[in-house]
C-alpha cells in the first residue's frame, strides 16, 4: 500500500489494489474495527502515566493533615484530631467525530487502499481532538462551569492556581499554591527554569520522583545549551572520554523525544505543545488528569458505527465520548517562557468548542 497500514488492513496489504466489493465489505469494516480497538489500546497507554480513566463525573480529595503529636493528659491519653481540608474536582462529557461517506458508485469503486486511508485520517483526527482537550484541561488556569445533562452545572478545576485550596508543603505547613509559573527572559545559565519546576512540585509531601518535564520544539535548542544538560546515551555513537550521558533508559510518556536531564528533571521533547509552554509532572504522585467516559463500555473509547439515510449513501463513523478535568491539582506544573506573568496560549481556553 501506498499508504502507511494501519493494524487492522496489515493481512490485507497484498489485496491493496483491489475492489472492497471483491474483498468483501465485512472484512474490510472488520479491519476498521480491528484498528479501532488497537488505537484504543495504544492510546490509553500512552496517556497512563498523566491521565487515568473514570466514569465519575465529580470526586472529593481529602488533604493529608498537618501538626504534631498531642501532649497526654493525667491518664497518658491523647486529645482527639479531628482531620479537615479536602477540595473538589469534577471532570467534563464531551462528544466528537469524523465520518467518510460513499454512495452505490464511489463504493463499488472503493479500493482497500482507499479504506485503509480513510481509517488513518480518522485516527489522526481523534489524536488531535484528543490532545487538545488534554493540554485545554492543564493550561487554562480558570475554573469554569459544566453543565452536565445529568448531574446540572459542576465545576471544572486547573492545577493549583492560588485560590482559597491550602495544599501540605514539606515541613508541615500548609498554604494556597501556584502551578502556573512563568519567566520573561529566554532560557540560559542564568535563567534556567528548571529547579523552580522541580522545587514546586516537590515541595509537596504527596509528591515524588522521577520529574518529567515535557518541552516544546522551540525551546529545545536553549535548554540542551545549558551547562546543567546531560544528554541521554545514543546507542550508536561511542561516548566521548570527557562528556557525561544518561545511561538510564526513561519512559518517553505521551512525548516524542527523551533529551536528557537538566537539575533532576528529565526533559522529553513533546512537539505538539505550543511554542514557549513546558509542563512539569512529578510520576511518582501517579496521574495529574482524569479521563472521564460514560459507564457503558459501547460507548467507551473510539468507536465506530455504520450509517445509511436512504441505502444509496453510506457514511462510516468514528465517534469518542471524553472529557479532560484535573484531579490531582498538585502533581503537575506549567512554565511559560516569554512573558512576565502566565497566559493561557492561544486556542487552549477551556472549553474547547471543537
Amino acid at each position: 500500500m501506498a499508504n502507511a497500514l494501519s493494524y487492522g488492513f496489515v493481512s490485507l496489504a497484498h489485496l491493496a489494489t483491489e475492489r472492497v466489493t471483491t474483498v468483501g465489505m465485512e472484512r474490510v469494516w472488520d479491519a476498521i474495527q480491528m484498528t479501532a480497538d488497537e488505537w484504543n489500546r495504544q492510546i490509553n497507554g500512552l496517556m497512563a502515566s498523566f491521565v487515568e480513566r473514570t466514569v465519575l463525573y465529580s470526586e472529593r480529595f481529602m488533604l493529608p493533615g498537618s501538626g504534631t503529636l498531642q501532649p497526654l493528659d493525667e491518664n497518658g491519653n491523647p486529645s482527639v484530631v479531628r482531620e479537615t481540608g479536602y477540595f473538589d474536582v469534577a471532570y467534563p462529557l464531551q462528544g466528537g467525530g469524523t465520518a467518510w461517506g460513499t454512495n452505490r458508485v464511489s463504493r463499488a469503486l472503493m479500493t482497500v487502499e482507499e479504506a485503509n486511508r480513510q481509517t488513518l485520517m480518522a485516527l489522526q483526527r481523534d489524536s488531535d481532538w484528543v490532545r487538545r482537550h488534554l493540554l485545554a484541561s492543564v493550561f487554562d488556569n480558570v475554573a469554569w462551569s459544566f453543565a452536565d445533562p445529568e448531574y446540572g452545572s459542576i465545576t471544572i478545576q486547573p492545577l493549583a492556581n492560588t485560590d482559597t485550596v491550602t495544599y501540605l508543603r514539606v515541613g508541615g505547613s500548609n498554604a494556597v499554591d501556584e502551578h502556573y509559573l512563568a519567566q520573561a527572559a529566554s532560557i540560559d545559565d542564568s535563567n534556567n527554569p528548571f529547579d523552580d519546576i522541580y522545587d514546586e512540585l516537590m515541595e509537596h509531601p504527596q509528591n515524588s520522583g522521577p520529574v518529567v518535564v515535557y518541552v516544546p520544539t522551540n525551546l529545545v535548542a536553549s535548554i540542551q545549551a545549558l551547562t546543567a544538560f546531560i544528554e541521554v546515551a545514543n546507542p550508536d555513537v561511542a561516548d566521548g572520554v570527557q562528556t557525561a550521558v544518561l545511561r538510564t533508559a526513561f519512559d518517553r510518556g505521551f512525548g516524542d523525544e527523551v533529551l536528557g536531564m537538566v537539575n533532576k528533571c528529565w526533559i522529553v521533547e513533546w512537539r505538539a505543545l505550543p511554542d514557549g509552554y513546558m509542563i512539569g509532572h512529578a510520576r511518582g504522585a501517579g496521574p495529574v488528569v482524569k479521563m472521564r467516559e460514560y459507564d457503558n463500555g459501547a460507548l467507551q473509547g473510539l468507536f465506530t458505527e455504520q450509517h445509511s439515510p436512504d441505502g444509496n449513501l453510506q457514511a462510516t463513523r468514528m465517534i469518542r465520548y471524553a472529557g479532560f478535568g484535573v484531579a490531582n491539582r498538585i502533581a503537575a506544573c506549567v512554565y511559560y517562557v516569554g512573558g512576565a506573568s502566565y497566559s493561557i496560549p492561544s486556542d487552549y481556553g477551556a472549553p474547547l468548542s471543537a
